[in-house]
This record gives C-alpha cells, sequence and structure tokens, in this order.
C-alpha cells in the first residue's frame, strides 16, 4: 500500500507545473522588497526619482520613493514603476475624490503607513515577446499585495 501511495504521489508531484524561482529585488530607501521570478528579476534595476517630480512628492511628505526599470533584451531600460512609502495622514491628505491617485495604488497599508505603486498602464513591449511576457507578468505582480515584503 506505501509503495502505491508514493507512486500516487510521485506521479501527481511530476504532474504539477514547475514554480518560478523567485528573487527579492530591494525597493531601497523604502524599506521593502519586490518578489518577482528570477528571470524578470534579471532585468529589474532601481534608481531615485529626480527633478520637479520628486519635488512634489517630497512636498506631499513621501518619506521614501523609488524607480524600478526594466533592461529589455535589446535597447534602453525603461521605467517598469515608481513606488512611494507614506505617512498614512500625509497618502490620505494628498488624494482628490475626482482625480486619479497622484501616487498610484495602495498595496500595503499598515502601521500607519502606505506603500504604493504606480505602473504601466499598458504594454510597453510587444507581448508576444520574451520582454512583453515579462513586463505583463511584473504588471500583474504590482496588484498582488504578497508581492511587496517588508525587510526584515
Amino acid at each position: 500500500m506505501k509503495t502505491i501511495l508514493t507512486g500516487v504521489f510521485l506521479l501527481l508531484a511530476a504532474a504539477l507545473p514547475a514554480r518560478a524561482e523567485m528573487a527579492w529585488l530591494a525597493l531601497s530607501p523604502i524599506p521593502y522588497g519586490f518578489v518577482v521570478p528570477q528571470e524578470i528579476a534579471s532585468h529589474l534595476s532601481t534608481g531615485p526619482l529626480t527633478g520637479s517630480w520628486a519635488e512634489q512628492v517630497k512636498a506631499a511628505g513621501a518619506r521614501a520613493s523609488v524607480l524600478v526599470y526594466y533592461q529589455p533584451e535589446s535597447g534602453e531600460k525603461t521605467i517598469l514603476f515608481s513606488a512611494y512609502y507614506f505617512p498614512a495622514d500625509k497618502w490620505d491628505a494628498a488624494q482628490k475624490p475626482d482625480e486619479p491617485p497622484p501616487f498610484g495604488q495602495p498595496v500595503f497599508r499598515g502601521d500607519g503607513r502606505v506603500l504604493s505603486v504606480a505602473g504601466p498602464h499598458d504594454t510597453i513591449f510587444d507581448p508576444e515577446t520574451t520582454d512583453g511576457r515579462n513586463v505583463i507578468r511584473a504588471s500583474e505582480l504590482l496588484q498582488e499585495p504578497g508581492s511587496f515584503q517588508p525587510v526584515e
């Protein structure tokens, strides 16, 4: 009986799809990381917000912000998303009832803080290419709060 159960278990395990190896991209200076499949993470890098938008973000009360870039197989890197880390009261004060959120969608709210992301609203690359599929999957992960893990 044990042999039959072991065989059934091994057969079922072999039929399950392989899980992608996951990687953690630090969103420093935000105390969170973005968890994505390794094949996507290898294309990602971070950098600071600059210019007048960075000044507006700071004036609104953000404690930290970061840009996340995607480097395609060929061509120049492009912004994939921006992340913002606010005290909850400052986040709430920045919201206007008849306008889209100026600092993206919240993915985490707790301990008096809000982590939000503003990502692509359209495909950046042809969806039939590896880069297109990677960006679509990364965009889907932006909607999943579990894709963002606090620094421990």
